[in-house]
């Protein structure tokens, strides 16, 4: 009996769990400065075709009341190389990582056999570099996640304000 055959990775759990550990440092930043605790703990993902592994999370506070948690969802994500929930009790936001323009949507002409032009195009507005990033769903742009928009995506799902 053959095993089933492993889709070679992109880039590695590990990577993954570097690119959430730096928005977490980001974001405790981000939280310490406007007054709100935060604690570290850790999640256990299981992804498809890969071997179980740990990643952190974040839960924000203020006087020992929860607002929110930053929680991991997977580095396998169609179209991202990785998803990050800000989860809130009144809802939830993903943040998605992108690498240079993110996805793109390429064409190519062929005539008899041979290509004649190709091209193509970023999928999302908005996405400048690697980052973590939110897309504004109404106009479909994606936004890095800076303190600011973090802020209010955090009033959101919280309905906590600053």
């Amino acid at each position: 009996m053959t095993e089933p055959k492993q889709e070679p990775l992109l880039f590695s759990p590990e990577e993954y769990v570097q690119r959430v550990e730096t928005f977490l440092i980001e974001a405790r930043g981000w939280c310490e400065r406007h007054g709100l605790a935060v604690e570290r703990g850790v999640v256990t993902l299981r992804e498809e075709r890969m071997a179980e592994y740990d990643v952190p999370t974040l839960a924000i506070s203020t006087d020992g009341m929860p607002v929110a948690k930053i929680l991991p969802v997977g580095s396998r994500i169609i179209g991202a190389q990785g998803r990050i929930d800000l989860v809130g009790r009144v809802t939830r936001h993903a943040f998605l990582f992108y690498v240079g323009k993110g996805p793109v949507i390429s064409e190519q002409t062929v005539v008899a056999g041979k290509a004649t032009r190709s091209s193509s195009m970023p999928m999302l507005p908005g996405v400048d570099g690697d980052g973590w990033y939110w897309i504004e769903a109404t106009v479909r742009r994606a936004k890095r996640v800076e303190e600011t928009l973090f802020l209010d995506l955090l009033t959101d799902v919280s309905d906590y304000e600053f």
